[in-house]
């Protein structure tokens, strides 16, 4: 019955080497997944010493935090408007601030670009996470991080670029056994597709969590595999903008005005390569249930944080942020899908 989601199958290399690292720009490096490039950036800029505050955003993964509170980083917020996800940054709060966390959401970059120079000015390095927008590397960031996992199948997708010099931090050997664990999903994940049969994407999954929730213990700046570094190299990065950008406009061409729900970015701007098709739910459960028995799945990206819980009146210090959480829901429009799936989930949600 699934007519729109799930894992990607895992990908094949080509021969045709396509670029895609050297346009980061300075020196790249490869790792086992987004958090172990990023906590490579957070190495690479000093020691673990007491006194470290980082700038980064409210609405966020835990994943993205964990590289900080792992390098000794103290974390302060800033509020992000749901109106286009717009980060809210204020320089007045930049007073002890090392270290400036940057991201653009679902692949649309719509924060204000001088802010990175503002940051300079007051001697604090800027650090883009990069795993929702892949084809924009912020030129005046001084390192850059992501993964790939959110755009294609591969097992090791970490990505990061230091702008000027070359890394101190000598990458550790990558985990064997968190590897094996990726493959062997994406083996199961290859029998679902083969087969038809849906246990093997239930055991697809169970194995995915079981790796992904032991690196969210162990992560450390272990380097990618050979095979993922192929595909990197090799993909068709061109291909998939075309596709994922093509998907969006038909998607939206297709809509009428939404009810229950509001589309989060409804311009396509030339820049933008959408990484899903993301929307505000009024009743978030109701409205992926409604999906789901239409045969498309959907994802929150991301549950609330646990600072969101910890800190004393986080709602009303970051509104726009808790909104988001509340709310969000993501549906995939990759390059797996063409015109009839995304008419087909036009047609789906005009009905809801």
């Amino acid at each position: 019955m699934k007519v729109i989601g799930g894992m990607f199958p895992l990908e094949r290399p080509a021969s045709c080497d396509n670029g895609y690292l050297e346009s980061l720009r300075g020196d790249v490096k490869l790792f086992m997944s987004g958090r172990c490039a990023l906590y490579a950036c957070l190495k690479d800029i000093g020691d673990t010493a007491a006194g470290k505050m980082a700038y980064v955003p409210s609405y966020t993964c835990e994943t993205v935090l964990a590289p900080y509170e792992k390098a000794g980083y103290s974390l302060r917020f800033y509020d992000i408007d749901p109106e286009d996800m717009k980060p809210v940054f204020r320089e007045r709060d930049l007073e002890g601030v090392s270290v400036m966390g940057l991201c653009g959401y679902f692949g649309f970059i719509r924060y204000d670009g001088s802010f990175p120079d503002v940051c300079h000015k007051h001697g604090i390095k800027v650090v883009q996470d990069t795993t929702h927008s892949p084809y924009f590397a912020d030129p005046d960031a001084d390192y850059v991080a992501g993964s790939l996992r959110k755009w294609m199948g591969i097992a090791a997708g970490g990505v990061a670029a230091k702008r000027n010099g070359e890394f101190s931090v000598v990458p550790l050997p990558p985990d064997e056994e968190h590897l094996k664990g990726r493959y062997a999903s994406y083996a199961e994940r290859a029998e679902a597709l083969r087969t038809g049969d849906e246990s093997h994407d239930e055991k697809a999954s169970e194995v995915f969590w079981t790796t992904e929730l032991r690196l969210r213990k162990m992560f450390d700046a272990y380097a990618g595999d050979e095979l993922s570094e192929r595909i990197i190299r090799t993909f068709d990065f061109e291909r998939m903008r075309e596709r994922r950008r093509h998907n969006y406009m038909t998607v939206l061409s297709h809509l009428r005005t939404p009810r229950n729900y509001k589309v989060v970015f409804d311009v396509l701007e030339e820049c933008d390569v959408p990484s899903h098709f993301t929307v505000y739910a009024d009743n978030r459960e109701n409205f992926q249930r409604a999906l789901m028995e239409k045969g498309i799945s959907s994802t929150v990206y991301w549950p609330r944080i646990p600072a969101s819980e910890k800190t004393e009146g986080f709602d009303e210090l970051y509104p726009g942020a808790a909104y988001i959480y509340d709310h969000v829901c993501s549906i995939q429009l990759d390059q797996r899908y063409g015109d009839d799936e995304m008419k087909y989930l036009a047609s789906v949600l005009n009905a809801l």
